[in-house]
């Protein structure tokens, strides 16, 4: 079909080739190609039951057409033979209600910016829609559009074609010269319904059929699906675990000052005793020895003042001033020794330090008390595991907890969880997550401090169901309220 759609042209002579049907009427069937249903045979003029025959045939090329494609076909060129129109036009009904054009008499392919069908699916809008239930008439030059001027066939049938519940699905409009008598609408209504019908028929349901010997294994196994749904599980929560050390010893900054040297090698073993940070103790060292030498200075004038005052009285009230500017420069230096021997640290316990990487802390400034280093004991370890705040769960202390670490995934640590930190906080990821403790049964192998993983911890039992629908029922309680 082109651009504009060519119609055919009123031929007043009667054609040759066609049979009078019984009661005048002339019957010619258009050609359908190869994706049309054979049309019925032409009748004899003398057989009286010729016409009730040729709709019998119609309404079985109907029945017998394979798609919905070749059925649109035959319905509007079978209709427009049938009916004694010049042209037919095959409706359907869209999403927003209204009727498009789908399939034209005499044509296979419909070109959807053809004009004629944009004046076709005018003059139906026109019609409201409580009077698209019944066929009804219709005026095709009253229209004020260009293509009310051109085409030949001024009168139009509309035959709707509608469902079981009396929904309107689709329409059939048919056009000729002259107006449309009663028997001529009659014969299209039948014509509609039988092929309202049909496509109907031909429509894919909307849910999947299953036929007998398939319908009783399909009730058994969504019983077995429901029965699965109601199966009693624990809720279970995945996040990210650390092993930790239980109780490790921390090296935090004694005093304020810049970080010379780190001994221990991440991960090395450290006895009691051993020498683990050194700072840059110029300063701290310089303090002492003036402070010694204030000392000294001190105790000389002490002296000097205790032999003066046997000789003169004004002397002898100058000793207890000397005495307090002694012990002021003892107190002073012992600050200045202790200061100085804090520039070394030693670890207080055995162990292995953790920390990650000892160039980093060279030549730093550190802040009194800041934290440095752990000395952990590797067989006392814990696991560490951060709770996002949109996966939390409830848990309770008790509860059964199974790591999955990197190193050893095939191999699952069982814990149990031993704290839940009611408060969340953000973590090195920056995810807002709750703190939980799980410790390892006794006698049970530590893995390697350090080591990471993902920790699936059980919470209380649910049905199966609910576990599954869980996350799409938490956003719909959010974010719709329902």
């Amino acid at each position: 079909m082109a651009a504009t759609m060519a119609v055919p042209q009123p031929n007043p002579k009667p054609d040759p080739s066609s049979k009078p049907e019984s009661g005048g009427r002339r019957v010619h069937v258009h050609p359908a190609g190869g994706t049309v249903p054979r049309g019925p045979e032409p009748v004899g003029a003398e057989d009286a039951s010729a016409g009730l025959r040729q709709l019998l045939a119609v309404e079985a090329s109907f029945r017998q057409a394979p798609d919905r494609d070749a059925l649109g076909l035959a319905l509007v060129n079978e209709s427009v033979t049938l009916v004694r129109a010049r042209q037919g036009f095959l409706l359907r009904t869209d999403r927003l209600g209204g009727l498009t054009v789908e399939r034209v008499s005499g044509t296979i392919q419909v070109e959807r910016h053809a004009p004629l069908l944009a004046f076709v699916e005018a003059a139906v809008a026109a019609i409201p829609r409580e009077a698209r239930a019944a066929p009804r008439s219709i005026d095709l030059a009253t229209s004020e559009a260009e293509e009310a001027r051109t085409y030949p066939f001024r009168h139009a049938l509309f035959v709707p074609l509608r469902d079981r519940s009396g929904g309107v699905v689709g329409g059939l409009l048919l056009t000729r010269e002259r107006t449309f008598d009663e028997a001529d609408a009659a014969l299209a209504l039948r014509l509609g319904q039988t092929g309202a019908h049909a496509l109907l028929a031909l429509r894919p349901p909307l849910l999947p059929r299953l036929s007998g010997n398939l319908r009783k294994p399909a009730l058994v196994a969504a019983g077995l699906v429901l029965a699965g749904l109601a199966c009693p599980v624990s809720m279970t929560v995945l996040a990210p675990a650390t092993i930790t050390a239980e109780r490790p010893f921390v090296v935090a900054a004694p005093i304020e000052g810049i970080i010379e040297e780190i001994v221990p090698a991440p991960n090395a073993a450290v006895a009691a005793g051993d020498l683990v940070l050194r700072y840059v103790d110029t300063a701290q060292r310089n303090a002492l020895a003036v402070s010694e030498r204030e000392v000294q200075v001190a105790d000389a004038r002490l002296r000097q003042v205790t032999v003066g005052a046997y000789a003169e009285e004004r002397v002898r009230r100058e000793i207890g001033q000397a005495r307090a500017e002694l012990a002021l420069k003892v107190a002073e230096r012992d600050f200045a020794r202790e200061t100085f021997a804090r520039t070394q640290v030693r670890a207080e316990r055995a162990g292995i330090a953790v920390y990650a990487d000892r160039k980093e802390w060279y030549g730093k400034p550190v802040a009194a008390g800041q934290r440095i280093l752990e000395i952990a004991d590797p067989g006392n370890v814990e696991i560490r595991i951060d709770l996002p705040v949109s996966d939390a769960i409830a848990l309770a202390p008790g509860g059964r907890v199974r790591v999955f670490l990197d190193t050893d995934p095939l191999n699952p640590v069982e814990a149990q969880i031993d704290q839940v930190t009611p408060v969340a906080r953000l973590t090195e990821a920056g995810v807002l997550a709750h703190r939980i403790v799980a410790k390892l049964p006794a006698g049970a192998p530590a893995p390697r401090l350090g080591a990471r993983g993902t920790a699936q911890a059980y919470g209380s039992t649910v049905p199966f169901g609910f576990t599954l629908l869980r996350k799409p029922l938490a956003f719909l309680r959010q974010k719709v309220g329902l």
